[in-house]
């Protein structure tokens, strides 16, 4: 067998690139770091839209539902059934 100190060969298209330019590496690196960072930033800037987005649609529902107008609160001693005297205590 003549391969049988080597490594097999890479079944994807990036390790077979990475195999024959193994200074692209760095490169490569480079550039998904970069696309992780934009990535990160659109999920953070998405999140504080939403945030912003239900902080403002929350104050718009607060104002139109107003102030409820003033009604005093019973006296509880009315709400209080009187005792019945036919009833035995």
């Amino acid at each position: 067998m003549p391969n049988e100190g080597a490594a097999p060969a890479p079944k994807t298209r990036l390790g077979r690139i990475l195999r024959e330019h193994p200074e692209a590496r760095s490169r490569l690196g480079r550039a998904v770091g970069g696309l992780l960072s934009a990535l990160l930033a659109t999920i953070a800037a998405i999140g504080v839209l939403l945030i912003w987005h239900l902080r403002r649609r929350a104050d718009l529902v607060r104002s139109r539902l107003g102030t409820a107008p003033p009604s005093p609160l019973p006296d509880p001693a009315d709400l209080r059934p009187e005792p019945q005297k036919d009833r035995p205590a």
